[in-house]
């Protein structure tokens, strides 16, 4: 089962299968020296090292360590995953990777993944992280991760302090494919209750075949398109698209489409969420330098939130849709990524 994915990785439950594998990352000097020799030496004990603890994780907790393999070959380079110690009062993350993969930054995409899915499937608020003061790569990997040290702490049954870790979550991640279904469901519920407020129809887009839903959320990193979606436990509620101009002279210019969130949610701060995130990930993009946007004229709600975000109306386009017999116009609006550049 797969449970998150990055453009280079894919993150998903352990098998008894992956005994072999777990026998060799759990013996690796790095591993027993950082984090400790769990005494894992047969391919059996490897066995019973998955069923007492992954597998009853996924089965008692509904997450535990992954298997982390890259997706170009499915080699597995590693685990990774969210755990429910004894003696810890929040979840925390851990994380291990074969020597020849560390140092390429798999450490930082996948445990970014998992506290994504944490998040928004498991409902995280906050996640901890506990690391031997001196293991100052993992150190590296939380700091890059949003991670902040909060004190030291002594693990029940343990006698030597070890740092503790903490990062607020956040409802919001990056879509992907695995997210379609989900994606496809809200767009074709929210086209049905407010025709007014997007170009696209029921019609138009119940008809195109799941791959393309997947292939906007592609986590390529050469892709135009990115979805973010905003979670309440476990459920997708909230979502905007960000699109990349592909002709040469326009491709200083990104679009925010489809924004859209349901209506008990509008008022717990989501669509502030999904705007910084377009507007985040738009700064990652070479090149571009501003965003816009179009909203329905009479929609003061989405239009404020638009503005408190540094959009700016610089027209509206008299009946640009058309709603049944009716049109409606779009108000259009625009806002530089760096403003004291221009």
């Amino acid at each position: 089962m797969v449970s998150c994915e990055t453009a280079r990785l894919q993150v998903s439950h352990f098998t008894l299968d992956d005994a072999a594998f777990v026998l060799r990352l759990l013996n690796e000097p790095s591993f027993i020296r950082a984090i400790a020799d769990k005494g894992v030496r047969t391919l059996e004990d490897a066995r019973a090292y998955l069923r007492n603890g992954p597998l009853a994780s996924y089965a008692r907790n509904g997450f535990g360590l992954c298997r982390v393999s890259l997706k170009s070959t499915g080699q597995a380079i590693g685990m990774c995953g969210l755990i429910r110690r004894e003696g810890l009062a929040d979840v925390d993350v851990g994380y291990a990777l074969l020597p020849e993969y560390c140092s390429q930054g798999y450490a930082v995409e996948c445990v970014r993944a998992v506290l994504d899915n944490g998040a928004c499937q498991h409902d995280l608020r906050r996640v901890i992280a506990v690391v031997n003061p001196d293991n100052a790569d993992s150190i590296r990997v939380l700091e890059r991760c949003g991670f902040d040290l909060e004190g030291v702490v002594t693990l029940p049954g343990e006698t030597t302090p070890i740092q503790q870790f903490a990062k607020a979550m956040t409802p919001g991640m990056r879509l992907t494919p695995l997210c379609a279904p989900q994606y496809r469901a809200l767009m074709l519920q929210a086209y049905a209750l407010h025709p007014d407020a997007f170009t696209s129809s029921v019609a138009e887009r119940e008809s195109l075949p799941l791959s393309w839903w997947e292939q906007r959320m592609a986590t390529d990193p050469t892709a135009r398109e990115v979805v973010f979606g905003a979670f309440q436990n476990g459920e997708l509620v909230g979502a905007v698209g960000l699109g990349q101009e592909v002709r040469e002279k326009a491709a200083h210019k990104a679009t925010l489409f489809g924004m859209v969130v349901q209506a008990p949610y509008r008022r717990a701060g989501l669509g502030q969420l999904l705007v910084q995130a377009t507007l985040d990930h738009a700064r990652t993009w070479p090149g571009v330098r501003q965003v816009l946007l179009t909203v329905t004229q009479g929609n003061d709600r989405a239009q404020a939130l638009y503005a408190r975000n540094g959009f700016v109306a610089f027209g509206v386009e008299p009946d640009a849709v058309a709603v049944g017999s009716r049109f409606v116009g779009k108000v259009h609006m625009w806002r530089p990524l760096n403003p004291t550049k221009w």
